[in-house]
């Protein structure tokens, strides 16, 4: 599955302007609360997604759906970058609070654009059907 897995990310990768990155697949689980994430790396246009075993036995429209969430947040490294560069002059306190809405707000904006997104993606040949 892993070389299907991720024909289907380039594929969609490509769909949603992110042709030009390296998108890695972890060999890694996702944690155990989440059904996959991704890292986006410091350097430009790469990132690294985990998958959840638990996912492939979802429907494959959710599949899409929770692929086109973590596809989404590459297109926040820039001012997922931006954030992390704050620390050292708001201080920890204020840095931890931006760092906390941040983190809440980018997923929840992937999360709702996700649902809409996912209708411009192929529905993968993986997962259950219907």
């Amino acid at each position: 599955m892993p070389k299907a897995v991720k024909n289907y990310i380039d594929r969609c990768a490509k769909i949603l302007g992110l042709g030009h990155w390296e998108i890695k697949l972890s060999e890694q689980n996702a944690p155990d609360d989440s059904w996959a994430d991704i890292e986006v790396s410091q350097n430009l246009h790469q990132a690294t997604i985990r998958f959840s075993p638990d996912l492939w036995k979802e429907k494959a429209t959710e599949i899409r759906r929770v692929v086109a969430h973590e596809l989404i947040h590459c297109h926040y490294a820039g001012v997922e970058r931006l954030v992390e560069t704050l620390e050292k002059p708001l201080g920890t306190a204020a840095f931890e609070i931006v760092s906390a809405v941040w983190d809440v707000e980018s997923e929840r904006g992937a999360d709702s654009l996700s649902t809409v997104v996912a209708e411009l993606l192929p529905i993968p040949t993986f997962g259950e059907r219907s």
